[in-house]
C-alpha cells in the first residue's frame, strides 16, 4: 500500500549544504588586500560539495565533511519491525499513524552530523536510502527514532553505495574511535570580482584564511557608467547603444540589429536610433572575425511609447549587458548585469564560473570561450541520455513527489533545466501549474512550503541539487535579478521593465 506523509517532511539544512550540523570543522576569514571582510564570499570543498557563505565580516564555517543524504524515500514490503541497514538502506517499520519518525547521522563521538528524515508517517515499511559517494571510509552511527523508541546502528561507507556493518547496539552508546583517513579535499573561495582561492587541505578540521585580490576596477560611479543621459534624445523611444568593454574593442569592433535576421550596423557608424521594432535586440562583437559567436540579445516589445523588456540568460551567457529605461516623468530603472562584469578581464568570469559550481556544472563553462552554456543547451551532453549526469535530480524528484503526493511522470534533469513543456511535465500540469513546480526544482525548494518559500528568493539554491548556472547569473546581477530559467519570471525574480511614456532605452555590452 502506498505511504502518504502527513505532513510536510522538514529537511534540515545548515550553511546551504542540505545538513544540520552542530560543530564546526572547518572555519575562516575571507578579506581583501585592506584587511576587510567579504561577505557574500562562496566558499565550497570541491570534492564533497559541501558549500555556505561568508557573513557580513567575512567570516565563515563549514561543519564535518560527513555523509551525503539522497532524501530518497520509499514505501516497501516485507517484514520487519526493527530498523535495520541493507544495501544502503535504512530499513524500518512504523506501527501506528501519524508517527513521529527521525532518522539520524551521529559521528562516533556522539557529536550531530544530519537529519536525514524527521516528520510524520503513516503506518508501514519504509527505507531511506543512503549516498555514499565522496565521503570518508569512516564509520558513522545511525539513529532511528519511532514515536521516542531509539534504535542505534553503526556503519561504515566502504564505497559507491555499499556499507559494512549493520549491527544494533543500545541507543546513544556511541563509542569514540579514532577517524579512518585523514580527509583531503580543495577549499574554493569565490567572491565575483575577485580573485580565485584555492587551497588543498585536510578537512577534517581547522581555520583556513583566504586573502582576495579585487579582479574589477569597478568604482561604483554609476552615472559615470552610463555618461550623461541629458544629451540622449528623447523624441520617440530612442536607443543609446554605449561601449562598456572597458577598453577591450573599439566601436568599429561593435553591431547591433534591432531584429533577428537584420541588417548588422557599426557602432562607430550610428550609436542613437528611434526604435519601433518589437523581438530581439542583438549586439555582437567582431562578428566578422570570429565567425558571429561574440553575441547577445534582448527580448522587448514596444507598444506606442510603452517599453517591455528583459536580458536573458535562459539559453546561456555570453557578454554582459546592462539596461536603462527612463520616461518623461522622471522613472528611471537599470536591470542586466552587475556593474562590476564590465570591469573585470573576460577570463575572471569563466575562472568564477568554474570555481564556484560543483562538479556537474564546471563543463558548461570550459567548452569554449564564447559562452557559459545553460544546463539544457550544452553542445557536451553532461544532463542529457546518456550523459554522465543524466540522473542528477533522481534522488530529489523522489523526495518531492512523495512530500507532494504527486502522481504524475517524474520529468528529467533536462526537462527541469530547460523548463520544457508537456512532454516533460505531463499529467495534471498545465502552464499555469507548470511554472511554480519547474521553479522550485530549479531553485531546490520543492519540497518546502509552497506558500510562503516557492517566491522567497532567501530560500533559493541553498542545496544540490539545483541550477548552479542559474545561481551563478543571480549573483551577478543587478538586483540580483535576473532570466537565469525559463520561469524565473514566477516569484518576479527576472531582469524585466514595464514602462509608459519612455523616451530613451540605454544599452551597455561588455566583454
Amino acid at each position: 500500500m502506498k505511504k502518504v506523509l502527513a505532513g510536510c517532511l522538514l529537511i534540515a539544512a545548515f550553511a546551504g549544504t542540505g545538513f544540520a550540523q552542530t560543530g564546526v570543522a572547518i572555519s575562516g576569514r575571507v578579506t581583501d588586500t585592506n584587511g576587510v571582510g567579504l561577505p557574500g564570499t562562496i566558499v565550497r570543498l570541491a570534492t564533497l560539495a559541501l558549500e555556505t557563505e561568508t557573513d557580513t565580516n567575512g567570516d565563515y564555517a563549514l561543519g564535518s565533511a560527513t555523509l551525503n543524504v539522497r532524501n530518497l524515500f520509499t514505501a516497501k514490503t516485507g517484514a520487519y519491525s526493527k530498523p535495520i541497514l541493507s544495501s544502503g538502506k535504512v530499513l524500518f517499520t512504523v506501527g501506528d499513524d501519524n508517527a513521529r519518525v527521525r532518522v539520524s547521522v551521529y559521528d562516533l563521538s556522539g557529536r550531530f552530523v544530519s537529519d536525514m528524515l524527521n516528520g510524520r508517517l503513516n503506518s508501514g515499511n519504509y527505507s531511506v536510502a543512503l549516498d555514499g559517494r565522496n565521503v570518508a571510509v569512516q564509520p558513522y552511527v545511525l539513529n532511528v527514532n519511532i514515536n521516542g523508541a531509539s534504535h542505534t546502528m553503526k556503519f561504515t561507507p566502504v564505497g559507491l553505495r555499499a556499507y559494512s556493518g549493520s549491527h544494533t547496539e543500545s541507543a546513544n552508546s556511541f563509542p569514540r574511535l579514532e577517524k579512518a583517513m585523514v580527509l583531503n579535499d580543495t577549499i574554493k573561495v569565490t567572491k565575483p570580482g575577485y580573485s580565485i582561492g584555492n587551497l588543498a587541505a585536510d578537512v577534517s578540521g581547522g581555520i583556513f584564511n583566504f586573502t582576495l585580490k579585487k579582479t574589477s576596477t569597478w568604482n561604483g560611479d554609476t552615472a559615470a557608467f552610463w555618461g550623461n543621459a541629458s544629451t540622449y534624445p528623447t523624441s520617440g523611444i530612442q536607443y543609446v547603444i554605449l561601449n562598456r568593454t572597458n577598453g577591450a574593442w573599439p566601436d568599429s569592433k561593435i553591431y547591433w540589429s534591432d531584429q533577428q535576421g537584420g541588417t548588422k550596423v557599426q557602432l562607430s557608424q550610428q550609436s542613437t536610433f528611434h526604435a519601433t521594432a518589437n523581438g530581439r535586440f542583438y549586439i555582437w562583437i567582431a562578428p566578422n572575425d570570429s565567425g558571429g559567436r561574440y553575441f547577445d540579445f534582448m527580448e522587448i516589445n514596444i507598444n506606442g511609447l510603452s517599453w517591455y523588456g528583459n536580458s536573458t540568460r535562459v539559453d546561456g551567457w555570453r557578454l554582459p549587458i546592462a539596461f536603462r529605461v527612463h520616461n518623461s516623468k522622471g522613472k528611471d530603472t537599470a536591470l542586466g548585469d552587475s556593474y562590476e562584469m564590465f570591469y573585470q578581464p573576460r577570463k575572471a568570469k569563466f575562472d568564477e564560473f568554474v570555481n564556484e559550481s560543483p562538479k556537474e556544472f564546471i563543463g558548461l563553462a570550459i567548452h569554449d570561450f564564447a559562452n557559459i552554456w545553460a544546463p539544457h543547451t550544452s553542445p557536451v551532453n553532461i544532463f542529457g541520455k546518456s550523459g554522465p549526469y543524466v540522473d542528477y535530480y533522481n534522488a530529489y524528484l523522489d523526495s518531492v513527489w512523495l512530500v507532494r503526493n504527486y502522481t504524475i511522470a517524474k520529468p528529467t534533469a533536462i526537462a527541469i533545466f530547460g523548463c520544457m513543456p508537456d512532454n516533460a511535465f505531463p499529467g495534471s500540469l498545465d502552464m499555469s501549474s507548470r511554472a511554480p513546480l519547474a521553479s522550485a526544482l530549479t531553485r531546490h525548494v520543492a519540497t518546502l512550503d509552497s506558500a510562503t518559500i516557492w517566491q522567497n528568493d532567501a530560500y533559493y539554491y541553498k542545496a544540490p541539487p539545483c541550477n548552479y548556472f542559474s545561481k551563478w547569473c543571480h549573483r551577478r546581477s543587478i538586483h540580483n535579478l535576473c532570466y537565469g530559467f525559463a520561469y524565473d519570471d514566477y516569484g518576479t525574480h527576472d531582469a524585466f521593465a514595464a514602462m509608459d511614456n519612455v523616451q530613451w532605452v540605454a544599452i551597455a555590452i561588455g566583454w
